[in-house]
């Protein structure tokens, strides 16, 4: 990768849709719509669609490979009120958002994988008011699992020895911050995230593509908090995460470590090529390439850093959980 992507879904993923109404922004029931990912037993899918027809959102977007999709026909029949977006090719869960996050119209979208169950006790519409007063740029639901054991889902940021850690805490309040949501879901203000330019496509590994959309929001001004009346449980094993530093960690340090905040901008120090020679595995030639390319994208979008990540670990700590 020559280039860092600044726009919404940096590869064009090849998809066909199939199914109902584009939704209606929110004009009658909730104002939200569903982007229903898909993974496990297609059994999952059946139950979850039943579920959030019945709960009234404004859509329901469900995204997978088309391969998956021969039974869409039956379902479209079934639920006529979703969408289902088939896509042509393998895609990473943060281009799956991307994607939802186009073809979407109402003002927030609810991010939810097949294998989930939503409590609907905390969906009021006050609910759902406060969510537009708060206007953050996600919220993330409390996550349980299988067993009904509340996870770690709390994302924080520490330094230990000048390496960043990042810390899987049990939110302990309704508020609390988290660098990233965790496993992508949350309800996502539709217009901050395209304007934050979303998941980056080009980072293929889950765990640093979430790391990277979080750490840059929070970098950017926007947070990410975890409401406590948004309840999810796992109908199944919670999915397996590498967190091994690999190709793409390289691109998060560049984007998210690597920059400054000086005055009223951020800056890659010129200082800062031989840290990153000495990350990196391979030729110095390479790594140059790479370095000079996020200088420039830093540089392209300085002004929109209000902080850097010195600063966030900072105010972090001094502000607890």
């Amino acid at each position: 990768m020559s280039t860092i992507p600044t726009t919404l879904s940096p590869r064009a993923v090849p998809y066909t849709v199939v199914g109902g109404p584009k939704g209606r922004a929110g004009a009658e029931g909730l104002p939200v719509s569903v982007l229903l990912l898909n993974r496990g037993s297609r059994l999952y899918l059946n139950e979850i669609l039943r579920e959030l027809d019945r709960l009234g959102f404004d859509s329901i977007l469900s995204v997978e490979e088309a391969p998956e999709g021969r039974d869409v026909e039956a379902l479209v029949g079934r639920y006529p009120r979703c969408r289902f977006l088939l896509l042509s090719e393998r895609a990473s869960p943060g281009e799956q958002v991307n994607i939802g996050m186009r073809e979407s119209v109402a003002p927030y979208v609810f991010v939810i994988w097949s294998d989930m169950r939503l409590s609907t006790q905390g969906l009021s519409s006050r609910f759902f008011e406060r969510v537009a007063e708060q206007n953050l740029l996600c919220q993330a639901p409390q996550l349980s699992s299988r067993e009904g054991d509340l996870l770690p889902t709390a994302a924080a940021p520490a330094l230990h020895r000048a390496s960043l850690k990042i810390l899987d805490l049990v939110p302990s309040k309704d508020g609390a911050r988290s660098v990233y949501p965790f496993d992508y879901c949350g309800i996502y203000s539709r217009e901050k995230f395209v304007l934050m330019g979303g998941y980056d496509g080009t980072l293929v590994t889950s765990y640093w593509q979430k790391l990277d959309f979080g750490f840059r929001s929070w970098l950017w001004g926007e947070e990410i908090r975890l409401a406590q009346a948004l309840k999810v449980n796992y109908a199944d094993e919670l999915p397996a995460e590498d967190s091994t530093p690999d190709d793409c960690y390289k691109w998060f340090w560049l984007k998210n470590l690597a920059p400054v905040f000086r005055g009223d901008c951020a800056l890659i120090p010129a200082s800062k090529l031989w840290s990153y020679l000495r990350r990196r595995s391979g030729g110095p030639f390479a790594g140059l390439v790479e370095f000079r390319a996020a200088r420039d994208w830093v540089r392209l979008n300085r002004y929109r850093f209000r902080l850097d990540a010195t600063s966030l670990v900072d105010l972090w700590d001094e502000a607890g959980q």
